[in-house]
């Protein structure tokens, strides 16, 4: 029963989030008279896509005002769930109107429909566990969850200088503000994930009614797959992802009817919030103006669209603007000055994205070949699919060349991976020999026994999967304290540091407890509090800075620590009070 509560709780409250998204969206899409969606699955992916946009620009403007509180919140989703209400009823009535009595035909399903479908919920069902867990990862404790938890305690959206990144665009992780205020950190690893899962609706959708049910699945498995351990995280590359995925959709559909401009203006403002959530969605925005220009070129559809897209994402960059002179602090130094970062803050991070540089995983290497397939680029959607790949691939080639930071465009290319895949099958499906498939029932038989050995082994990873996340899920306190002592052997003594209140910690090289730690807490690789500036000052001298500074209490990795410790005056200056593996605290003592 208490691991039914729990899950009741979680999903519950992401239940009710989606239902106010779904109203809000459905509110807006009426009042711009867009085109209805032929396609009502894809229909409610962007709607929900729409109204979890227009909530995040309620919740940045609540924010800015400072209240940021439970009754505001529950203000806003009282107006969703209403906005939702009423559009059912009409739903409801225009159905009756239009078919009274009338019932659906029931569907029937094929063989190979079950399989598809199967092999869609076995990787589905890893990222359905994942995000109960409790936080664990490196970015989400360091920066994410930290600045989302500044933002619920004091009710406005404060810079947060003792962070990493405080000048960033941060939409999406104002939704782990409310999800913080609402019922905790795990719902927002749910609304991380709930972008993951909006963004495999939409793939299945466009894989389904322009590849066919084999694209579909492939495609969808693949992105499932490949979210992989962000399903449990607070980060955003899903949040991108979807907005990504959700613009261009949008785009298209505009493109179907280019006298009414409501889609346009949903693709704008969705861009727009992805720009708000991350500096990197800034590089999708020359497509969309090319494609913009190719297509239109009134100047107050020009003007609305750019209204709509700067809406969402417009007061990150004039306060960064205002307050340090770069609208993209702090990557727009050396063009508009440094202010909390310097040159060797820069070049450092830069270094870093060199080192972990790598290549996208090779489940969508088959996306090159598209290129090479004319049917593709005749038809209207799949060409569509390989420029906007080809600019995103070619620019992140050319920038980070960090598989992560692509992740926004592996939608797409799990897309053109699954159609070339499913060309090539069929391609060496024609080529048997006509003894191994006719009669055709055979070779019916033969395809499905294929489908079910590949499901098979999808299963395996399923249930593999689904058991590995399930041992990270804490369904009591007492097991989120094991869980997290676990992967975070210095937790314990983090907590320690809680008591008394109101120290004033300078941490070493642990920036993934900055979470759980007492907040503030300074120390950091970048910025005014970087750890290299007093790395090699010794015993006395590290003693001198942090008092000077006003810090009463260090908190150091070991390894660190080794630096410091064979001074012969370091018992002068720091006393231990507590040691946990890999970490010890310290008191700083009295000149």
């Amino acid at each position: 029963m208490t691991e039914l509560a729990f899950i009741q709780k979680f999903y519950g409250a992401l239940a009710g989030l989606v239902l106010a998204f779904w109203g809000l969206g459905q509110a807006t899409l009426l009042a711009l008279r867009a085109p209805r969606v032929e396609d009502r699955w894809l229909g409610w992916a962007l709607t929900t896509t729409l109204g979890l946009g227009l909530f995040i620009v309620l919740v940045q403007a609540l924010a800015v005002a400072g209240q940021l509180h439970r009754p505001a919140l529950f203000g806003l989703l009282i107006l969703g769930w209403g906005l939702a209400a009423w559009r059912l009823w009409r739903a409801w009535c225009e159905r009756e109107r239009l078919l009274p009595g009338r019932t659906r035909p029931p569907r029937t399903w094929h063989a190979l429909d079950l399989v598809a479908l199967w092999a869609v919920l076995m990787a589905l069902a890893p990222t359905l566990v994942a995000p109960l867990a409790p936080p664990l990862q490196w970015d989400e404790l360091m920066y994410h969850l930290p600045h989302a938890k500044q933002w619920a305690e004091s009710g406005q959206l404060t810079v947060n200088g003792w962070l990493r990144f405080p000048w960033f665009p941060y939409n999406y992780d104002l939704l782990y503000a409310c999800a913080l205020l609402l019922k905790g950190d795990v719902l927002a690893h749910l609304l991380h994930a709930l972008a993951g899962w909006l963004v495999a609706v939409m793939v299945y959708r466009v894989g389904l009614r322009h590849g066919g049910r084999l694209t579909a699945s492939l495609a969808t498995v693949t992105w499932l797959v490949l979210g992989g351990s962000l399903y449990g995280s607070a980060y955003i590359d899903l949040g991108i992802a979807l907005f990504l995925s959700a613009s261009a959709t949008a785009l298209w559909l505009w493109g179907q009817d280019r006298r009414r401009v409501s889609w346009l203006l949903v693709a704008a403002f969705i861009l727009g919030l992805a720009v708000g959530s991350k500096y990197q969605a800034l590089i999708y925005l020359p497509f969309f103006g090319a494609v913009l220009l190719w297509q239109e070129r009134r100047p107050s559809v020009w003007l609305r669209t750019a209204a709509v897209f700067l809406l969402p994402c417009l007061y990150w960059y004039v306060r960064n603007a205002v307050l340090t002179g770069d609208p993209f602090s702090p990557l727009g130094g050396r063009l508009f000055g440094f202010h909390d970062w310097n040159e060797w803050d820069l070049n450092a991070q830069l270094n870093d994205l060199k080192g972990v540089a790598n290549w996208p995983p090779k489940i969508l290497w088959p996306a090159l070949l598209s290129l090479l397939m004319p049917a593709l680029w005749r038809d209207r959607v799949w060409r569509g699919l390989l420029l906007l790949s080809a600019y995103a691939t070619a620019v992140w080639w050319a920038t980070s060349h960090y598989d992560r930071y692509l992740l926004p465009a592996f939608p797409l290319l799990a897309l053109l991976s699954a159609r070339v895949i499913s060309a090539g099958l069929a391609r060496l499906w024609q080529a048997c020999p006509r003894v191994v498939i006719e009669p055709r029932w055979v070779g019916q038989q033969l395809g499905l026994l294929l489908a079910l050995g590949g499901v098979g082994l999808l299963g395996q990873y399923g249930w593999t999967a689904s058991e590995k996340a399930l041992r990270q899920v804490a369904f009591t306190p007492e097991q989120r304290e094991v869980i997290l002592t676990r992967a975070l052997p210095a937790y314990p003594l983090v907590q320690r540091l809680h008591q008394p209140p109101g120290r004033r910690i300078y941490q070493f090289a642990l920036e993934n407890l900055t979470y759980y730690a007492p907040n503030p807490i300074w120390g950091e690789i970048f910025g005014p509090w970087r750890n290299h500036d007093r790395m090699l000052l010794g015993a006395k001298g590290l003693a001198e800075r942090l008092r000077a500074e006003g810090f009463d209490t260090l908190l150091i990795r070991n390894d660190v620590l080794g630096m410091f410790k064979p001074d012969a005056d370091f018992d002068q200056y720091f006393r231990s009070i507590g040691q946990a593996p890999g970490a010890e605290a310290f008191d700083l003592l009295p000149p």
